[in-house]
């Protein structure tokens, strides 16, 4: 199951980039590259869920450095659902991955 829900969010990444053509690097907003990061943690830190829907929550700055970008995440596994706030943390200056933290929330 998780095998095929990554091969259709593959796929559907693969059909949005490919519909908007030459211009899709210009258009992704500034937490595109973070959000996918966020996903690919989230995968690991929960394996046996799957990611059914995220949301972008805002960039924090916590100084010239260092940004926070907060993502909402609603995981799935055996019909429960599950809420999980992503906290990604960024060198922003050098465009580098710092760290990835997770809570678990009751509700967005």
């Amino acid at each position: 199951m998780f095998k095929k829900v990554t091969w259709c969010l593959s796929l559907m990444l693969g059909l949005a980039l490919l519909i908007q053509g030459p211009f899709a690097s210009a258009q992704q907003p500034s937490y595109a590259e973070w959000g996918k990061i966020a996903i690919q943690e989230t995968k690991k830190q929960y394996p046996e869920e799957s990611v059914t829907e995220y949301t972008y929550d805002g960039k924090v700055f916590i100084s010239d450095e260092r940004h926070q970008y907060n993502f909402d995440f609603t995981l799935k596994s055996n019909g429960m659902k599950k809420n999980v706030r992503v906290y990604v943390l960024v060198n922003d200056k050098k465009k580098e991955l710092i760290d990835v933290y997770f809570d678990d929330v009751e509700e967005f």
